[in-house]
């Protein structure tokens, strides 16, 4: 029970992490709109605008593969 409980543990975080980085994402978004400039310029070029993707992403994934860790079963 305890491996569960810290399934449960680390997909909450997860998930919570990825709800407030795509909440930023989006009033970036929304920034960038209302006042003319391109994403890259926010970010502070095309590096770290491909690291904020890429953290989405890696967010995502995290989320994914615990939500699975709290499906499988633990007979062991």
């Amino acid at each position: 029970m305890n491996k569960r409980i810290r399934s449960i543990l680390v997909f909450s975080l997860s998930l919570l992490s990825l709800l407030i980085s795509l909440k930023l994402f989006w009033n970036m978004g929304i920034f960038v709109d209302e006042y003319g400039l391109s994403p890259d310029m926010v970010n502070g070029g095309d590096f770290w605008l491909l690291m904020d993707w890429l953290r989405l992403g890696l967010l995502f994934l995290v989320c994914v593969i615990s939500g699975v860790s709290i499906l499988k079963s633990y007979d062991e």
